[in-house]
């Protein structure tokens, strides 16, 4: 597995992340609901992308699309769903990503909440190339405004990329977290960023990241994020 191959696996994985650590949010949704709306900009050395997407929550279940524009002017496209059941204290995701290029690739899997501050999450994903990766999660409340989560996949030829990342709340709306990921040839791609949403105005935040990569390259990253919370429109008659 190149570096390549699993910088793609990363991403993929993230997402995928990000997709199963809302399912349990969904279950507070009242009977009404809400649609979020939320737009980003991310800028890298001289790039900068932009994305946008409308998650719509209601009874437990959620549904997001987005795009996004790359530096290039490219635009790709993703969607996703989960529904969350407050009595098994588990639920299920799934999505499609397509790149600007038309390559799509797909994700599905479960989540559980398997003690009080824990969730595990597993399940496989469908790169735009045909092969298949499965990934498994765990997530972990270590402290008040702490978590880590401790990720691991597999790729077609069974070997594996580890990652860990370590989350924690400094204050009212602001955090930091820290990444490693260790490639199956044993060196590592490390990140870290913070997140600050007490100086901007209400429902937005700014974030700064960076990423140091085994051959001593790396880049650096800043952004903006803002959500707004509105009613959802019941279903008609």
């Amino acid at each position: 597995m190149n570096l390549r191959d699993c910088s793609r696996y990363l991403a993929a994985i993230s997402t995928v992340a990000a997709s199963a650590a809302t399912l349990p949010g969904t279950a507070r949704a009242d009977d009404a609901g809400a649609v979020i709306n939320r737009k980003s900009a991310i800028t890298a050395g001289n790039a900068t992308a932009t994305g946008a997407s409308t998650t719509t929550v209601a009874n437990g279940a959620a549904r997001t699309k987005g795009s996004w524009t790359n530096a290039a002017g490219g635009q790709g496209t993703w969607q996703s769903q989960g529904k969350w059941n407050r009595a098994t204290q588990s639920g299920t995701f799934s999505g499609t990503a397509t790149r600007p290029n038309g390559a799509t690739s797909n994700w599905q899997g479960t989540t559980t909440r398997t003690a009080p501050g824990e969730f595990s999450s597993g399940g496989t994903i469908t790169l735009a190339n045909g092969k298949q990766v499965n990934f498994a999660s765990t997530d972990t409340r270590v402290a008040p405004g702490s978590w880590q989560k401790q990720q691991i996949f597999t790729g077609p030829s069974g070997k594996t990329v580890d990652r860990t990342v370590d989350a924690t709340v400094t204050g009212p709306g602001q955090g930091n977290w820290n990444a490693t990921s260790t490639l199956p040839n044993g060196q590592s791609i490390s990140s870290n960023g913070t997140v600050n949403a007490a100086v901007v105005a209400p429902g937005q935040a700014t974030w700064t990241s960076s990423t140091h990569l085994p051959d001593g390259q790396s880049a650096s990253g800043t952004g903006t994020v803002a959500a707004t919370v509105t009613p959802a429109t019941p279903p008609s008659n």
